[in-house]
């Protein structure tokens, strides 16, 4: 169990309630349910780094409501994230996700980039999102676009196989007060503090949050050591200026601690591992600010730059200092009636300083990037309201590769108004890591006479980076796409996809050496190199349903299939052999059903199948979470929630790259009340 207590979250439930007593209370929420005709008008952003219907984008969109995330009964993005197809979600432990688009899945899913108002939290060190560090006030979300496909072409390097933008709510939304307090039996004790109000012509908001969690349990019942507790705060201020400027700031800082346990190569133990617990700390704080204008002739201009701070720690283990600076700006203009132009040019710098351990050995200690890039996209109007042809190309230039093109075709066809084909041709890149380019990690070791060591001595495996040789990953994608509103109450979207994968990232046996410890053991040196190429394909289909008034039901499925193999012939290869669907379900669905039976009465339901994991690494699994939300008076509601409701505990998915101990997720229950005021 977690020893630390709650005091975070007690203090700032406590701090909340007496800062506002005798504040104004806040008008009462609007009802959130919209028909399905509102829902295909819903704008986005993320596509085409413009507004657009969602039934005008050319690719595989689906948005993630704020009603859709109260009423998932989720506590953390990644949970939000599983009603999305083509979404692969895995909960290694209680404080640990695996997180992907249309496969590759592992802890630090590298072909998926992620954004919060445009800021990305992708991370340069281990490539991926830390999501133990990535968290905002839920009830600020507006809503979550998740674009599944290349998005390269707009959002550059490593939004490989799709983009995920976390969007939050104008500072206008969220006027007055409100107050979020629950616990449970893995939710302990969360809270959650927000105050709107003016100030300069403007609306701001300031927000606190913090919340500590169980740990789980391993695959042989015992403590998992994956406690979190967790506390942050922020603000974000708009302001609607002169000469037509809309301006946004805001920023965060957090603090977060996660427990792990390591199964620690040891070459001494005659199982090849020891047994470690550990804690990592996880510290930051960033500063954004937006400026967006019209000019006198319609077009329009943004500039967003930001500043993030991180501080990541696992005991004994590893440690990161990384600040990072971020410039962007974008032009979109009408060079005629029929081509909407959008171009934009960008800067990156990101520095860090690391600390090695006895695990994981970074060289040089502190390192550098940077990132140059321009794109443009051409959205052309071949026949009005009916047929559209969309161009766009990006460039980049880093400091671990060249000059990358990522272009981008796609073409919008509406027979009519409530229905949409799509298809789009795409070219994206994943640039190597940090930890690729410079780190030595010692993987495991093979004790002496073990079934495939039949020497008396134990072989440690250690990756070593090869001197900056990895190339960066590739992949040309194919998609179509449609949409369509049948009757007033029922809409489909159906994607399909195609996608070849070259230059992955793979290793290979290097050279073996003796070393003479206490007991003397063999060094086996595995290299990085790019030796794998795959294919995946697949299908997503997702329906909204209102069968009644009061009732919309969403169903969703996914179908994958992934093979790869190696392009060396080389037998010491680590894929030599074909692999197919290791890290990513064939199948997913999801049916999650949403009763309003009135105004002070929801009852929430959520049932996800997924299939099994490789050859049966992680068997299929069956969850169901139940939501039901009584509101005595419209400013404040009661619910309780049920997690993982049809077995007691399942494993999820295999932890890779770091030795963490596998966990299995548990039936959960908890209860929050939420007050506007």
């Amino acid at each position: 169990m977690n020893t630390h207590g709650p005091s975070f979250v007690s203090s700032l439930t406590f701090a909340a309630a007496l800062a506002c007593t005798g504040l104004q209370a806040a008008e009462p929420p609007e009802a959130a349910d919209i028909s399905l005709e509102d829902l295909l008008t819903v704008e986005v952003t993320s596509a085409a780094r413009k507004a657009q219907r969602i039934n005008d984008v050319a690719a595989a969109v689906f948005v993630v409501s704020r009603e859709d995330i109260e009423r998932s009964g989720a506590t953390s993005i990644p949970e939000v994230l599983r009603m999305v197809p083509g979404v692969e979600v895995a909960r290694l432990a209680n404080n640990r996700w695996a997180v992907s688009v249309r496969g590759f899945n592992n802890r630090f899913a590298n072909k998926l980039l992620v954004l919060m108002d445009g800021r990305s939290i992708y991370s340069p060190i281990f490539s991926g999102v830390l999501w133990e560090n990535e968290d905002t006030l839920l009830e600020d979300i507006d809503r979550i676009e998740v674009i599944r496909g290349p998005g390269a072409a707009m959002w550059g390097a490593n939004a490989v196989n799709g983009v995920i933008n976390i969007i939050t709510r104008r500072a206008r939304d969220t006027q007055g007060n409100l107050l979020v307090a629950g616990a449970g039996s893995e939710e302990r004790a969360l809270a959650g503090f927000r105050h709107g109000g003016q100030a300069g012509g403007g609306h701001y908001r300031v927000w606190a949050k913090g919340f500590t969690r169980d740990e789980a349990v391993t695959t042989d019942g015992k403590s998992g050591n994956d406690y979190w507790r967790s506390g942050r705060a922020g603000f974000r201020a708009d302001w609607s200026m002169a000469a037509g400027h809309r301006l946004t700031v805001s920023g965060q800082a957090y603090s977060s601690y996660t427990g792990d346990r390591f199964n620690r190569p040891d070459v001494a133990s005659p199982t090849g591992m020891t047994v470690n617990n550990l804690e990592q700390t996880g510290k930051g704080a960033h500063l954004l600010g937006r400026n967006e204008w019209t000019l006198a002739g319609g077009s329009e201009m943004a500039l967003q730059g930001y500043v993030d701070h991180t501080n990541i720690e696992l005991a004994g283990t590893f440690k990161e200092v990384r600040t990072t600076i971020d410039l962007d700006f974008q032009h979109r203009l009408l060079l005629a009636p029929n081509h909407d132009v959008i171009w934009g040019v960008g800067y990156r710098r990101s520095s860090d300083r690391t600390t090695s351990g006895s695990l994981i050995s970074v060289t040089p200690r502190t390192g550098a990037f940077t990132l140059a890039s321009a794109f443009i996209h051409d959205d052309i109007t071949l026949i009005p309201d009916t047929l559209r042809l969309m161009l766009g190309v990006r460039l980049e230039k880093s400091s671990f590769t060249n000059i990358e093109p990522m272009p981008n075709a796609r073409l919008m066809w509406t027979p009519s108004e409530n229905q949409s084909i799509w298809m789009s041709l795409s070219r994206a890149v994943r640039t190597p890591s940090r930890a690729e380019l410079d780190a030595q990690v010692d993987l495991g070791v093979l004790p002496g006479g073990a079934p495939g060591n039949p020497t008396p001595l134990a072989i440690l495996t250690r990756n070593v980076p090869d001197d900056h040789k990895l190339k960066v990953e590739k992949v040309t994608a194919y998609e179509l796409g449609y949409r369509q509103q049948m009757t007033p109450t029922l809409s489909a979207d159906i994607a399909a996809f195609h996608n070849e994968y070259m230059d992955l990232r793979s290793v290979a046996l290097g050279s073996q050496r003796l070393v003479a410890g206490r007991p003397p053991y063999l060094v086996q040196e595995i290299v990085p190199n790019n030796s794998v190429e795959a294919y995946t394909r697949g299908i997503e289909l997702a329906l909204d349903w209102n069968p009644l008034s009061w009732w919309r039901i969403q169903p969703s499925y996914s179908y994958l299939s992934l093979h790869a193999r190696s392009t060396t012939g080389d037998p010491s290869s680590a894929q030599s052999v074909t692999r197919i669907n290791q890290s990513d379900p064939q199948h997913q669905l999801s049916l999650r059903s949403a009763m309003s039976f009135s105004d002070r009465h929801n009852f929430d339901l959520w049932l996800r199948h997924v299939s099994k994991l490789g050859n049966d690494v992680i068997a299929a699994y069956t969850s169901l979470d139940l939501r039901y939300a009584w509101r005595p008076r419209r400013d404040f509601e009661l619910s309780l929630v049920g997690q993982n409701l049809l077995d007691r505990r399942h494993p999820e998915f295999v932890p890779d790259l770091l030795p963490s101990q596998a966990c299995d997720i548990e039936r959960a229950f908890y209860v929050k009340a939420k007050w506007l005021f």
